[in-house]
């Protein structure tokens, strides 16, 4: 008789851990319970089964984590970050939040790359890299609080008076907003980017407009019918924004995923947050007073950056022998060009965030190996989010039929009854639409079919997608 199946195994194990009463656990049973769990693929453990063991140990998320982790210690954002400087006085200052930490760190990060402006840039011989980095924070509904995590980032750059740009505008109100400026520097803020981005048809143009306008130009120019030439000189436009993956999908349009406004994006993504404050104190007077007088000066800060040589030598060999194929799906190709000017701009902002005047030398705008390195680690922790993320947001209007499917399955601990399943998807699929996506899922081997039981069960590649 054949093996059960991943998925008939997993039933099995949900169904006994149900049935373990408080006295078997606490007669040294949990860690043989926990053993299961652990020798099970990480990405193929039902939330339901996580929530179940949860449930019955009486532990939290973090401690589980701990207890089911195996092979080499995972990384903690929290180690790769600054123990000195601006960053790290605004970790501090936040610490008593609800969002998680890389939300309030990225959200600094925008903070400080928006009131540098365009004053301080990096040489990169046929181009300039300015410190504007553009940033999605991205959360379930209702989870990690993402528009609290912006919102104090965001009320400490209004403080020193910086330009934002926030709530719905058309692209023609954007361009408006900056053209009798000098400079078109500030930040754009959209706690909403379904609402930001729109799909009506007058905000048509504003995905290429803000792709043209994150490179940072000396001169962007539009010439129309109704409105003659529009000019922006100067530009340097840092972004934050917050979302869901569901509004990902409806607010970018399909042929951006692959396109160049995505690869300007960093897509800092968490699923749920440890923290919990029914009643969280309030932020520190003193760290918030120093935080405003700190990023006023910085706003200051002029010059050139330039980056030691033997950050150079380090960073020279990176780049030559950096493996383009850790990242193969087509939604990263623009981004994993475009990494080592993301890390060049996350390295100004962690060498700034370490100043403490406006007053500089050319010593001082200086990129050391230790700060190319901590950007690198940032990056490479934001990107090991992503690969679950893009491939939702890149699916046509056939895979997302499927991709709801497999979460269907996946709710039911990986085994399915046809009937129950055909029920399931019965108000959006016909019977020859269901068999279709049924026939695909099988096809590509992410779904085994039981003809006795007439019933469906995921196959470990299943289970990871």
């Amino acid at each position: 008789m054949p093996p059960p199946t991943l998925s008939r195994q997993i039933e099995i194990l949900t169904r006994h851990i149900k049935q373990l009463s408080a006295a078997e656990l606490q007669d040294g049973f949990a860690e043989k319970v926990v053993s299961w769990v652990r020798d099970l693929p990480t990405a193929s453990r039902p939330v339901e089964l996580i929530d179940l063991l949860k449930r019955k140990l009486n532990i939290d998320q973090a401690t589980l984590d701990t207890r089911l982790r195996k092979g080499p210690k995972p990384i903690v954002f929290e180690d790769l970050l600054p123990s000195t400087g601006w960053l790290y006085d605004y970790i501090q200052y936040t610490q008593n939040t609800e969002p998680p930490t890389p939300f309030h760190f990225f959200a600094g990060v925008t903070a400080i790359g928006a009131a540098l402006a365009r004053n301080v840039f990096f040489d990169m011989g046929a181009y300039q890299i300015f410190p504007n980095p553009c940033v999605v924070i991205v959360a379930p509904t209702g989870k990690c609080r993402k528009t609290s995590a912006c919102n104090i980032a965001v009320n400490l750059f209004r403080a020193i008076g910086g330009n934002i740009l926030a709530d719905k505008v058309t692209p023609e109100a954007l361009v408006t907003a900056f053209e009798d400026r000098t400079s078109a520097t500030g930040l754009i803020y959209a706690p909403e980017l379904a609402v930001f981005l729109g799909k009506q048809k007058y905000n048509e143009g504003m995905v290429p407009l803000l792709t043209a306008l994150f490179d940072c130009p000396k001169e962007w120019s539009s010439l129309t019918v109704m409105n003659g030439e529009r000019r922006l000189r100067n530009v340097a436009l840092s972004a934050l924004m917050c979302s869901t993956m569901d509004w990902i999908q409806t607010a970018i349009p399909k042929d951006a995923f692959g396109g160049g406004f995505m690869s300007r994006l960093l897509f800092v993504v968490q699923n749920e947050t440890n923290r919990c404050f029914p009643h969280p104190p309030p932020l520190s007077p003193e760290l918030e007073h120093r935080l405003k007088e700190r990023l006023f000066q910085y706003s200051k800060i002029k010059g050139q950056f330039t980056i030691e040589p033997n950050a150079d030598e380090w960073y020279i060999n990176w780049y030559k022998t950096r493996d383009e194929t850790a990242m193969p799906d087509k939604q990263f190709a623009g981004y994993s060009e475009r990494k080592a000017d993301h890390m060049h701009r996350l390295a100004m902002i962690l060498t700034v965030s370490e100043l403490q005047s406006e007053r500089t030398s050319p010593d001082l705008l200086k990129i050391t190996r230790k700060t190319m390195q901590r950007s690198l680690h940032i990056l490479n922790w934001v990107e090991a989010q992503l690969p679950a993320a893009f491939s939702e947001m890149s699916q046509n209007t056939f895979g997302e039929e499927t991709a709801k499917m497999l979460k269907q399955i996946k709710s039911k601990g990986g085994f399915i009854a046809h009937s129950t399943w055909l029920r399931m998807n019965s108000n959006r699929l016909n019977k020859d639409q269901f068999k279709a996506a049924v026939a695909t899922l099988r096809e590509a081997k992410l779904v085994d079919f039981d003809p006795q039981n007439k019933s469906y069960s995921l196959t470990p590649e299943g289970w990871t997608k």
